[in-house]
């Protein structure tokens, strides 16, 4: 029987720490495994999301990348697009000179670039541009939600702040509530909640959050519940981008660029750097940014 071997590695990314962040898996050499392997090797892997890295089947893009939850396929999202170009570039797919310069990934939901600020030849940080920004629904009966939460309807605020569907590539509920304290003290009923969000698509995630940080230089404090997954994410891209394109709509953006902590309960203390461009009193361009550090090296064996 013929054998067939993928090197991949594990990086934390989000995070300068080793065992810190969110891990990734990423396969930077994928030709040759089909759709139903990468499902399989992505329930193997146990992550919240592996990466496989293809050629590009646009011309603009550097490289394709696939992602995968150990439920499937999703078309975008933060960590994984963050830490592939970081293994990208440690193998040399692509280039990554001293300073700052720009690589493209394909997405399914598109070409998104990603610049890669480098010094003496190693990857210091990957901002990532998300897709345009798109306000959705605001829950109007938080009774539900409240619920689910274990919160009272009066702990959603500041004032002006109600939970709402935000993209900018897919979908998240963002629930701004009263203190750090709230949200650190949240124990949600998984099942419960996947209900509330099953009315605003599939594989949509609850990103709690409150104003306020409690490390250096943290303006948010945030938590990922995954019902899908049954898990809490600690440190979710996609999520934190569309934060910031809600804040920056309601007014209540802490700055042009800020951090998020998030997965401190879950320990796996994260720190994600968000900057919205406003255009006539909108947010208009998201970019979500962090580091990564690699973890593991490993090589995959397959029939």
């Amino acid at each position: 029987m013929t054998e067939r071997f993928f090197d991949f590695w594990r990086v934390d990314v989000f995070t300068d720490t080793p065992l810190t962040g969110n891990p990734l898996a990423v396969f930077p050499r994928a030709t040759g495994l089909s759709t139903v392997d990468m499902v399989g090797i992505a329930r193997e892997m146990n992550l919240s999301e592996t990466t496989f890295v293809f050629p590009s089947t646009n011309p603009a893009a550097h490289y394709r990348n696939r992602i995968f939850t150990p439920g499937g396929e999703i078309p975008f999202a933060g960590h994984p697009s963050i830490g592939t170009a970081f293994v990208a570039a440690m193998e040399g797919l692509v280039p990554h000179p001293d300073g700052s310069s720009v690589v493209y990934q394909e997405l399914e939901i598109g070409v998104l670039p990603l610049e890669l600020i480098c010094e003496g030849g190693q990857v210091k940080k990957v901002i990532m541009t998300q897709g345009e920004p798109s306000l959705g629904a605001e829950i109007k009966n938080l009774g539900p939600l409240a619920s689910a939460l274990g919160v009272r309807t009066n702990d959603f605020g500041p004032k002006g702040l109600v939970p709402q569907i935000v993209a900018t590539g897919i979908p998240s509920l963002q629930v701004p509530l009263r203190s750090i304290d709230l949200v650190k003290g949240l124990d949600p009923d998984l099942r419960a909640l996947g209900k509330v969000l099953s009315k605003f698509g599939e594989k949509v995630v609850c990103y709690v959050f409150a104003l306020g940080g409690e490390t250096p230089g943290a303006a948010v404090h945030a938590r990922s519940f995954v019902p899908d997954l049954g898990i809490e994410d600690p440190a979710t891209g996609s999520a934190a981008g569309a934060c910031g394109a809600y804040l920056a709509a309601r007014g209540k953006l802490p700055g042009p660029t800020f951090v998020i902590e998030q997965g401190i309960e879950v320990h796996h203390a994260s720190r994600i750097e968000v900057s919205v461009e406003m255009e006539d009193g909108k947010p208009k361009v998201v970019r979500v940014g962090g580091q990564s550090i690699p973890i593991i090296r490993g090589n995959l064996r397959l029939p």
